[in-house]
């Protein structure tokens, strides 16, 4: 396995991920995840299940459908109620992903606790693919020097 991003990812805006992030209510973010899992499946042994894959994004899209729904329907409780319990499950599975994501990213990089280009958890669980994105950027610069 190579040991750096170069020839895995590429160079993206992290202001663009940022503001595509809050437009598109998350989509982006599940996007950015699914393009990172693309990237690192086709140029590393560390594969993502294409099927975990899959059922994510089925349950982010469902998810963020019913609660569309039941914010719709507040007169009825139960749809949002309902929506909330299928939004925890999808919540679960995104954030497995994210953490899948974010320890290939570290192989990747050859980075371990402290290094610059280490992915800090406690950042990534709050900026998830902006971060990434930043520290691929950051990890990309490093290496065209």
């Amino acid at each position: 396995m190579k040991n750096g991003f170069t020839g895995i990812f590429e160079v993206d805006s992290v202001l663009k991920t940022l503001a595509l992030c809050i437009l598109t209510i998350g989509s982006y973010l599940i996007y950015k995840l699914y393009l990172f899992s693309s990237q690192i499946n086709q140029h590393t042994e560390l594969k993502i299940s294409k099927v975990f894959i899959s059922i994510t994004i089925f349950l982010f899209t469902i998810s963020l459908g019913s609660l569309i729904y039941g914010l719709a329907n507040l007169h009825a409780p139960t749809i949002l109620t309902n929506s909330i319990r299928l939004h925890i499950i999808s919540s679960v599975f995104d954030v497995t992903w994210i953490i899948m994501v974010r320890n290939r990213i570290n192989l990747i990089a050859g980075s371990n606790k402290g290094d610059k280009l280490w992915l800090n958890p406690f950042i990534t669980s709050i900026f998830h693919v902006i971060y990434m994105q930043h520290k691929i950027n950051q990890g990309l610069a490093k290496s065209a020097r």
